[in-house]
């Protein structure tokens, strides 16, 4: 990818922040997306500080800026600095090797759950792969800006999907920022289940056991014998048609839209 394509994701990325709900309403500036620069590990591009309208859903490739893996502003437009928690993007690259993006926000309910010291769990189908096991808890509540505040924070991160700020918010992280983004909102939707889960049951509501999660983790698309015989006569299917690829569309569709406007 070359600089322009990474701003050009990066914008979109910020863009679905806001189309999902997890940075809207009076949450509309809190969130930033990051990818890393695949021809210099050592940098990546992130959402800015400091625009005339600083929320996500204006976010243009323009407005991205490109910062090192110490958190200093490599590259950017006039009179816009890093954001301000830019050592949770640089903590986790210079701490993940694996990593290529990150992911945080601040989505009520998985905040909530948190502060009231109750576990998300699997409930549902959707992103039950996050929460098979308790995630980490950063307890801290603070922005996390300086070196040390982002270096402790990837040290609980650890190897997981995602790690929990206290009262604050949620990084998670991916080899892509389809992985990141949707690992953000898969987790929140967990979220919201489980607190209806705790209030129709209980505390100790119940939870989709460990054998049935093991059981879906084993399924394997068109493996059906009735599936081979419809892709042996019309071919393959186009399986991709994801909820993925529908958001990145719209927010592409009006990125484009307000800049020509």
């Amino acid at each position: 990818m070359t600089l322009d394509e990474l701003k050009y994701e990066v914008a979109i990325g910020s863009r679905i922040l806001n189309l999902t709900g997890l940075a809207s309403g009076v949450r509309a500036s809190m969130g930033h997306v990051s990818l890393r620069d695949p021809t210099n590990p050592n940098r990546f591009v992130v959402k800015g500080r400091g625009y005339k309208i600083d929320v996500l859903s204006r976010m243009q490739p323009e407005d991205m800026v490109v910062c090192d893996l110490d958190g200093y502003l490599i590259d950017g437009p006039p009179g816009v600095l890093q954001c301000n928690e830019v050592m949770i993007h640089a903590s986790v690259f210079k701490a993940r090797p694996d990593v290529n993006s990150v992911v945080h926000s601040h989505p009520p309910f998985s905040v909530m759950l948190t502060v009231l010291g109750i576990p998300i769990v699997p409930v549902v189908l959707e992103g039950l792969r996050l929460v098979r096991k308790p995630l980490p808890i950063y307890r801290h509540t603070a922005l996390i800006t300086s070196i040390a505040q982002g270096a402790e924070m990837a040290r609980d991160l650890g190897d997981a999907r995602a790690v929990h700020l206290l009262g604050h918010g949620v990084t998670t992280v991916g080899k892509t920022i389809e992985e990141s983004v949707t690992a953000m909102a898969q987790l929140e939707y967990q979220a919201e289940m489980n607190s209806h889960a705790c209030a129709a049951g209980g505390r100790d509501h119940a939870r989709i056991p460990d054998d049935l999660i093991e059981e879906y983790l084993q399924w394997k698309p068109l493996a059906e014998p009735h599936f081979q015989e419809a892709v042996a006569r019309l071919g393959p299917a186009n399986m991709g048609g994801s909820i993925w690829k529908d958001i990145t569309t719209r927010a592409a569709e009006e990125m484009e839209a307000a800049a020509k406007a």
